[in-house]
């Protein structure tokens, strides 16, 4: 199993927390996080963090690309990790949250930009595996990866995928909980605090890397 959950920042209302409100790095804006379903088509401007859990422990890889309405896909990059974000640190155990930006990141949120008129999303490749990938070098900020080896690996650890949704929590904000463990990193989630938005359910075999894909849609 692994758990993803989108978060859209809207504009804060009243009676929302203001300790969870995310913040455009100046001080001058802020919003609120709410959870979406992994399918919701998204306008362009809107803006997004992704939280990912594992069940399995690991190491965490998120690649970006972008979507085209032929099918086609842009240059894949590396978004996580990156050694600005926890010195690199990718470990990945039931319970531990990783945002996507990092907490420490400006900005602090993915913004939807169409890069041409044709793009109808961007699709985060989620991979956890048992050991660091080898000769993969990381660095400060994101880098592009050979579209060969991501085609490569998804041949090798594509595995049959079972998406299931967490209706009720739908437009549920951000908690204090899930802020603290996206921020220190070692603060593990319990059985008592609210679940990922969207569980991916993977038919891998034993000791395979966890592979999913995780299309974020641009409304057209």
């Amino acid at each position: 199993m692994v758990g993803v959950t989108v978060w859209l920042l809207r504009d804060p209302r009243p009676g929302d927390d203001k300790e969870v409100r995310i913040s455009a790095g100046d001080g001058a804006k802020e919003w609120t996080p709410v959870r979406i379903q992994a399918d919701t088509a998204l306008t362009e401007g809107q803006r997004v963090r992704v939280g990912v859990e594992s069940a399995r422990s690991g190491y965490l890889y998120v690649i970006d690309r972008e979507q085209y309405a032929d099918g086609t896909l842009g240059p894949p990059y590396l978004l996580f990790p990156i050694l600005r974000v926890r010195g690199g640190d990718n470990k990945v155990a039931a319970g531990r949250l990783v945002e996507i930006p990092g907490p420490e990141d400006n900005p602090r949120f993915l913004t939807m930009r169409m890069t041409r008129p044709s793009q109808v999303a961007e699709v985060l490749i989620l991979l956890v595996t048992p050991a660091p990938l080898p000769d993969l070098k990381i660095e400060r900020n994101p880098i592009q990866l050979s579209p060969a080896q991501v085609q490569a690996w998804e041949k090798k650890w594509g595995a049959k995928v079972e998406r299931l949704e967490a209706r009720r929590q739908v437009g549920k904000t951000y908690t204090r909980a899930e802020k603290e463990a996206a921020l220190q990193g070692t603060r593990l989630l319990t059985y008592d605090e609210p679940l990922p938005q969207t569980m991916y359910r993977l038919e891998a075999k034993p000791g395979d890397p966890l592979l999913v894909k995780v299309p974020l849609r641009i409304a057209r």
